[in-house]
């Protein structure tokens, strides 16, 4: 039995205890159900094992060299090829994807243009004026090991990590860190939400449930910007359905923890038509950390897929830049882009789909566009994507028969590891589109 990191979701668990012998897993222990059903993936039913093709209508198995070949044809054929996915692969399969859409001049994008929003990338924009010059004003973020080991305010902002990450509350609530030894008793949970969902069932009686008015956030932000330095002014009726006291009891958190993280969730970071809530809550975060005396309150962003944050890391390490990138005579070129409007906009003639199931998520308007042109799937398991698809190319389950980098939740790097061999002798991700790259020139890579 040995300890394994778990890539059921962007949390990256690395105290997972695995028995096995190579062939099977026999025992998981320390999984929450979301990586129990991750481990489940090796022998699920729907797990895809061979390649499959379109022809006359219909999916049928094919060997890899007919497969490839179809895929190839497709792709050569195509004049503006669209890649898509890449949050559920190793960072070392990210790059040898941007190197494909190099090679295809095509657009590439992964998941976290829309569940996390091109918002969080304001940091890098932001300025403040400093005397004569101007700066960037950046954003505070923190690690898990921080929140355990300092936090003492937890704000939950439209977060419901009890279900979508639910071993994150365990770690930086329940756990007691290196300067927070009493753990849980020490720590305030506050939580934002226009619902009551399965995480306010943690809460205690020092803890602050806030029920906010659907669409209210922004009012929220804009008072406590206002009232930052004074509780005695709050509007007597209160903000965005939260009553006076609450509000009060808000602000004195805020300004009074010795170390606290807002944990935003993905409803509240979308991007809004009227106003910006991301630029909004780093101004209030700012004018809070001036005048913290004790300590810093810190942002982090959820994300549900295991390699979410890894996309961006490796784009700036490779390209310079983060999140979609556009290739033209095998150039990077600025473009503005993004996947929605490249689908919205039909501006593509093709596309590659890697470890996602774009048909299910998006809306139909958009599905349906996707699904009109020749569609390449790359993934492990059958999905409503992969019905659709004109050719289906399996690959191994990252994390378990195949290792390589990801990227935590809080940007930490993690090691996943291999556990078992894949069946068929299936590639990894990295193996298979470095593949594609090789037959494209024609054999040398």
């Amino acid at each position: 039995m040995k300890r394994y990191p778990c890539s059921g979701c962007s949390l990256l668990c690395d105290d997972i205890i695995i028995k096995s012998d190579g062939l099977f897993i026999d025992k998981v222990i320390g999984a929450c159900l979301k990586g129990k059903e991750r481990f489940d993936q090796v022998s699920a039913q729907n797990r895809i094992t061979s390649p499959m093709i379109r022809k006359n209508n219909e999916l049928i198995n094919a060997s890899w060299e007919e497969a490839l070949a179809k895929t190839v044809e497709i792709i050569k054929n195509s004049s503006a090829p669209l890649l898509y996915g890449f949050s559920n692969v190793t960072c070392e399969a990210q790059r040898a994807g941007m190197d494909l859409a190099r090679e295809i001049n095509g657009f590439i994008d992964s998941n976290a243009s829309i569940c996390q929003s091109c918002e969080i990338y304001l940091w890098k924009k932001e300025l403040y004026l400093k005397g004569e010059e101007l700066f960037p004003q950046g954003i505070n973020i923190t690690t898990i090991t921080e929140i355990i080991n300092k936090v003492d305010l937890i704000i939950l902002w439209g977060a419901n990590p009890a279900e979508t990450i639910p071993r994150l509350l365990n770690k930086v609530l329940f756990s007691r860190g290196k300067f927070r030894m009493t753990g849980r008793e020490i720590k305030t949970l506050v939580i934002i939400d226009p619902v009551k969902t399965a995480s306010f069932r943690v809460m205690g009686v020092r803890d602050l449930a806030l029920i906010i008015e659907p669409d209210k956030d922004i009012e929220l932000i804009q008072m406590l910007k206002e009232e930052c330095c004074s509780a005695d002014s709050i509007p007597s009726g209160g903000v965005a359905g939260i009553d006076k006291n609450d509000l009060k009891r808000l602000l004195l958190h805020l300004t009074g923890a010795e170390n606290g993280v807002i944990i935003l969730g993905q409803g509240v970071i979308q991007p809004h038509a009227d106003y910006d809530f991301i630029e909004e809550l780093l101004d209030l975060l700012q004018l809070i950390n001036t005048r913290q005396v004790k300590g810093r309150i810190s942002l982090l962003l959820l994300g549900g897929h295991f390699n979410m944050a890894g996309f961006d890391h490796v784009a700036l390490s490779s390209y310079g830049v983060s999140g979609k990138l556009q290739f033209e005579s095998k150039k990077l070129v600025k473009s503005e882009d993004t996947i929605i409007s490249k689908i919205n906009n039909e501006n593509f003639d093709c596309s590659i789909i890697v470890g996602t199931d774009p048909i299910s998520h998006l809306p139909h308007s958009l599905s349906s566009k996707l699904a009109k042109k020749p569609l390449i799937l790359i993934d492990n398991h059958n999905s409503a994507t992969s019905r659709l698809a004109d050719v289906v190319l399996p690959t191994a389950i990252t994390g378990i028969e195949s290792s390589g980098l990801a990227y935590r939740i809080d940007q930490v790097p993690v090691e996943l590891k291999k556990i078992l061999n894949p069946p068929n002798n299936i590639p990894s991700d990295e193996e298979l589109l470095n593949q594609l790259i090789t037959k494209l020139n024609g054999g040398a890579k």
